[in-house]
């Protein structure tokens, strides 16, 4: 009779260790394709925005400067009028809007359809000019595994990748465009100078090139800031998602050009 009441116990525990089992993997499933699903619609949305708004014209009839592609800001405009610019690393999956809201989380995990989306938008911090006019802009966007979005700004940290895709450009709606070299990689606290903003004071522009210099985790920096040029941060989440602190890529501003 003991003897069949621990058979009968371990038959329950064993039923019940199999139950867990299959919840969690019915739940890590479950997270995989809601995973799946998420970057499925990023996709999706940024790849019809740059279908919908860009063209890339033909290289013979770009004078002189980039070969940038063209944006038709007036159609996007009239869906989010808080597109601010577009910006493009020639190529990369970079080739997005940029917006910018009231705060600095209403574009964290909404598109600029202004529909909800885990990717969210790329977007300028609410402290800074439309314009792109500070001394140093700060951009925002989402560390995804995909890669997409500013998914592979680490790789920054290689000098091969920063050797391919060294310019960030960033088109305004005027037609207007600026041209940033990368020249700094590191990790900034979310409290610290680098977020400090807006810095059009030479005094904090000073300190956060010491700070940048500091911390880069580039060698032998292609280009050195100087005095009284402009920088703009590319800011995304750490590998480890710490949220104190964000991995940031530093650029210098080098060259503007206007609509041919």
């Amino acid at each position: 009779m003991k003897n069949q009441k621990k058979h009968t116990g371990k038959s329950y525990l064993r039923i019940i260790g199999m139950l867990f089992c299959l919840a969690v993997f019915l739940f890590a499933s479950w997270n995989v394709l809601d995973i799946m699903e998420n970057y499925r619609e990023a996709d999706e949305t940024y790849g019809e925005a740059a279908e919908e708004f860009t063209q890339i014209p033909p290289e013979e009839t770009v004078p002189q400067g980039p070969v940038l592609p063209e944006i038709d800001f007036e159609k996007l405009i009239e869906i989010n009028d808080d597109v601010v610019g577009w910006i493009y690393i020639e190529g990369t999956d970079v080739n997005y809007p940029v917006l910018q809201g009231s705060d600095n989380d209403q574009y964290l995990f909404q598109s600029y359809k202004k529909k909800y989306l885990t990717a969210g938008s790329i977007y300028i911090d609410y402290r800074c000019s439309r314009d792109f006019s500070d001394k140093h802009m700060v951009v925002y966007g989402h560390n995804m595994k995909n890669g997409t979005m500013f998914g592979k700004m680490d790789k920054y940290k290689t000098p091969e990748y920063l050797e391919k895709h060294p310019y960030v450009y960033i088109i305004l709606p005027d037609g207007s465009w600026k041209k940033y070299q990368v020249f700094g990689a590191y990790i900034a606290d979310v409290f610290g100078q680098t977020f400090e903003l807006p810095a059009n004071d030479e005094a904090e522009m000073y300190s956060l090139r010491k700070l940048i210099k500091q911390e880069n985790q580039i060698e032998n920096p292609p280009v050195t800031p100087a005095d009284g040029q402009k920088l703009m941060t590319l800011s995304t989440c750490t590998e480890d998602s710490d949220d104190y602190n964000r991995f940031v890529i530093s650029c210098a501003l080098v060259e503007e050009g206007t609509k041919q």
